[in-house]
């Protein structure tokens, strides 16, 4: 009688919603030389090499690694995959069950000051990543539930947009903002990128 070989970490990743498609990589390189984070901010982010450590069991320094927590979900890199690996998704799975193995995030995300909110929704319209949502929350000191702007710290990128439209000013984030060149810097380099793939 055959037993049943025990459950790997590429399978626990197979197994969360976008993980599924870990096994197309076969390691070209190209999401790395299409990726906005490894060639501005994080040369030792490398999604190709965040792939093969899952499929090599090294679970650690996967949930360890910076691109488990930078990813932007720009989908740059899917654009210019040969497999079509969407791989912000594979890459979302990993961060998932690194949140759930008690991993935090490295970037620090948005806080919302339940004092001040006034769960006008505009943040929760803003966000590019989903990361936050309106709530029914009991507010200690206003006496009642209310609904407030909650943010998933396991999504949130801290790209600012939310605090940039909240008119209650109840949104922080503990990051410093990034200047203006770096940030023209940036959107010239993804316009570029994006041309190219276009052509």
């Amino acid at each position: 009688m055959e037993s049943e070989r025990p459950l790997t970490f590429a399978d626990e990743v197979r197994a969360v919603p976008g993980g599924e498609h870990l096994d197309r990589c076969y390691s070209c390189g190209t999401c790395v030389s299409r990726c906005l984070i490894q060639q501005k901010l994080e040369p030792d982010y490398n999604p190709r090499r965040l792939l093969r450590m899952v499929m090599l069991e090294m679970r650690e320094e996967a949930f360890q690694s910076p691109t488990t927590w930078l990813c932007s979900a720009c989908d740059l890199c899917y654009s210019a995959c040969p497999q079509e690996i969407h791989i912000s998704s594979v890459i979302n799975a990993v961060k998932h069950l690194a949140v759930k193995a008690g991993y935090k995030p490295v970037i620090q995300s948005a806080k919302v000051n339940a004092q001040t909110c006034v769960g006008c929704g505009l943040c929760e319209q803003a966000c590019p990543y989903e990361a936050i949502t309106l709530e029914k929350t009991n507010v200690p000191f206003r006496g009642k539930e209310l609904t407030i702007a909650q943010v998933n710290a396991e999504k949130c990128m801290a790209c600012g947009l939310c605090a940039s439209v909240c008119r209650s000013t109840s949104i922080e984030l503990s990051t410093a903002a990034p200047s203006e060149e770096f940030i023209e810097d940036i959107h010239s380099w993804m316009m570029k990128q994006r041309r190219e793939v276009a052509a």
